[in-house]
């Protein structure tokens, strides 16, 4: 705003309807008092401030707490004495709204603020007044809390259309730099650290990477719109799907954990940024082989479904030749045996498996042979393993679970 020093005419008929009030005279004169003390009000209302922690250490400096103190205080006072004002100090809230949404500040620390400024400046005018005055506080009472209720709203609106902006200019840069991280054909060092700059990343850390399948892409980022738009997890429509980006930190909860309920894939451990595009292709290019997920998969789920797919190109009859015998055994019985097979590739260990199923290891044990006798494959033996794995990753095999 200009800083413009010639006289404005009021916004409204202040002038007019203070000087129609009982008592005008002697409210202009306790106005006046106060105003010749200001200083003294603004070290009131600092330390009151300072006593209620209303701002965190570090985000607003005293210098400018006092600057703003001073141009609320005169605002108040010139506005209740109906002074004429210039465009910049009729300006005041605006300033002060916009100040404090670049600071960061919690819009209910600032408005406890502004509201704390009323408290100090009743205290003040009280102290100010002779007993033989109070007649003339009552009579403007409702000046006052007009006066500071007007200075809150357009505090107010004024914050939170600069936080609006903010977030609006954040979210583009950050969809400019993810753009460039995932479409670039070759990322040198250099824009790695730019996209990791823009990102506010490190270039070296270790990344989670989830993509979301396309129809449960509004859901996601509903239910996590807030670090979306903080920023503390990264986003972006990609392909069909969107990809969530996040900084590995001890104390922040998993990607894998906030989208467990959405169909998508995740890998958990990406190191270094310049391998976090080749992460979010890999599990866009798993994730259709997957069309039907139930929920958030890994990415060492992901894959056998698309190897089997690819095999079955290379072998004529795979897996039909392992799936054979296999279905034909009565549907509860497969469900046991897929299941115990399923735990027992995962965990390699037989009392491992009995504890996840709930049944004796001699049952385990039995399903195994079922399963070798069935499909000719021992997952006791590493090869047998890998075979097995991409048999019940199989289209064919899903169609029976």
């Amino acid at each position: 705003m200009p800083n413009d020093t010639r006289p404005a005419e009021p916004a409204d008929d202040a002038v007019a309807q203070i000087a129609a009030t009982p008592n005008a005279a002697s409210w202009q004169a306790i106005l006046q008092r106060v105003a010749d003390d200001l200083d003294s009000i603004v070290d009131d209302f600092l330390a009151e401030l300072h006593g209620r922690s209303l701002y965190e250490d570090g985000l607003v400096e005293l210098t400018d707490l006092r600057h703003t103190a001073i141009e609320t205080f005169r605002y108040l006072l010139d506005r209740m004495m109906g002074k004429p004002m210039t465009e910049h100090k009729q300006n005041a809230a605006r300033r002060l709204g916009v100040r404090r949404a670049r600071q960061k500040i919690q819009i209910e620390d600032l408005m406890a603020a502004i509201r704390l400024d009323f408290v100090v400046l009743w205290r003040r005018i009280r102290a100010t007044m002779s007993p033989d005055e109070m007649p003339v506080l009552v009579d403007h009472a409702e000046t006052m809390l007009t006066t500071i209720e007007r200075y809150i709203r357009e505090v107010q609106l004024e914050f939170l259309a600069e936080t609006a902006r903010i977030a609006r200019d954040a979210r583009l840069a950050t969809e400019r730099h993810m753009a460039r991280l995932l479409n670039s054909s070759q990322l040198t060092p250099a824009s790695l650290d730019t996209i990791a700059q823009g990102l506010n990343v490190e270039v070296n850390a270790e990344f989670e990477v989830v993509v979301i399948n396309e129809s449960a892409v509004l859901e996601v980022q509903d239910a996590l719109a807030e670090p979306l738009a903080a920023g503390k997890i990264l986003g972006y429509p990609y392909r069909s799907g969107y990809c969530l980006i996040q900084q590995r930190a001890p104390k922040a909860t998993p990607l894998a954990t906030l989208c467990h309920d959405y169909a998508g894939g995740y890998a958990s451990r990406i190191t270094g940024l310049a391998t976090v595009p080749n992460a979010v292709a890999a599990l866009t290019r798993l994730m259709e082989y997957q069309p039907e997920a139930p929920g958030l998969m890994s990415i060492e789920t992901l894959w056998p479904a698309a190897i089997s797919d690819t095999l079955s190109t290379l072998l004529p009859d795979f897996p039909d030749s392992y799936l054979a015998d296999l279905v034909q055994l009565p549907a509860p019985e497969l469900h046991e045996v897929i299941t115990t097979i399923e735990h027992f590739l995962d965990t390699g260990s037989i009392k491992t498996t009995a504890s996840r199923v709930d049944r004796h290891r001699n049952t385990v044990i039995n399903r195994l042979r079922s399963f070798e006798a069935t499909t000719g494959l021992d997952v006791k033996i590493p090869r047998d393993a890998v075979l097995a794995t991409l048999v019940l990753a199989s289209p064919k095999m899903q169609m029976h679970k």
